[in-house]
């Protein structure tokens, strides 16, 4: 199967040189069997997955070469089609990557970019977010609709990633302020406002209906990968491939106990514990409970919106696992 690489051009320098380092050993043979395109805008990759996907003449492995958000790009592009991705996590927290491959592949773009060479994946079905947004009206918002691969949510998450996003603008070249962003971002957030107006309803993995007793949480996750936010783990038994999300969703708590709910809820040790409500479902609905309306994000990606809808949608990704 020949291979067409995607790069984010903008992606970690020091992948970049190892990325290049690897391709530059590839045999005749095997520089023959590929492509390789490296982004020169913004929403860039998008159009290149596009341009790829629409040649049928040919099978071809797409592989997203860079971080969660050129992963995004690509998903979206290829959700619903018959073109498979490969991921080559060149980013900074590369969360997607953690659910779907081993530590030593996360940590080595060139290890995997070996494994593509040799055919040493199997592309298997791969499960995805629908996210549909409305307004009062009830009007679809196409701008804050996409498909989501790994984690979509609202509240005090959304806030903590602005934030994060603010302090990687303001310091573009740190690679210290890129890693620790959100870690900070979140704990400072923490002495602001952490109680969002909003309840869900869903439908669970057992068949049974499901609604929110109460109107007020600190935030809501709805999870297809068990990462985000560099580290953050709101969902520790997520599988990719089950058919299912995995919600998590906190009360409106003091500050007290969000400070030691947070620290759970980063190492994925939250599960169970007061306050925390976690559970399966194949959809969930969020709708605003109050005058705002609700502000969230889908694979770091932000929007605002009165109602939202979250669907699995079995299989509408196929993706290359390493072995």
């Amino acid at each position: 199967m020949k291979k067409a690489f995607i790069v984010n051009s903008r992606s970690d320098s020091k992948d970049l040189e190892k990325f290049k380092a690897a391709v530059a050993g590839f045999s005749e043979h095997h520089k023959a069997e590929c492509e390789f395109y490296y982004t020169e805008h913004a929403g860039h990759a998008t159009e290149l997955a596009g341009a790829i996907a629409g040649k049928s003449d040919d099978e071809v492995l797409v592989v997203a070469c860079g971080g969660d958000g050129t992963v995004h790009e690509i998903a979206n592009v290829l959700a619903g089609t018959k073109v498979p991705m490969a991921v080559v996590p060149m980013g900074t927290g590369n969360d997607f990557a953690r659910s779907i491959m081993s530590e030593h592949h996360r940590n080595s773009c060139e290890y995997c970019v070996s494994e593509l060479i040799k055919d040493d994946y199997d592309i298997r079905p791969a499960d995805l977010i629908k996210v549909e947004s409305y307004d009062k009206d009830g009007n679809l918002i196409p701008g804050s609709s996409a498909w989501c691969n790994n984690v979509a949510s609202i509240g005090l998450d959304t806030e903590v990633q602005l934030k994060a996003k603010n302090k990687v603008l303001a310091h573009p070249k740190s690679a210290l302020v890129r890693k620790t962003a959100y870690a900070t971002s979140a704990v400072s957030s923490l002495f602001g406002n952490r109680g969002f107006d909003f309840r869900y309803r869903a439908s669970r993995g057992d068949g049974k209906p499901m609604e929110s007793e109460q109107s007020r949480f600190t935030l809501i996750s709805v999870c297809n990968g068990s990462y985000y936010g560099s580290g953050f783990c709101p969902a520790p038994g997520a599988l990719v491939d089950d058919g299912l999300l995995d919600v998590c969703a906190v009360d409106d708590v003091d500050l007290g106990r969000a400070i030691y709910l947070i620290s759970k809820y980063a190492k994925g040790k939250h599960v169970g514990l007061l306050n925390i409500d976690t559970f399966q479902v194949t959809s969930l609905t969020v709708e605003a409970a109050g005058e705002k309306d609700l502000n969230g994000n889908y694979d770091g990606e932000d929007f605002s919106a009165r109602k939202v809808e979250f669907t699995c949608v079995p299989g509408a990704l196929n993706l290359a696992f390493y072995k």
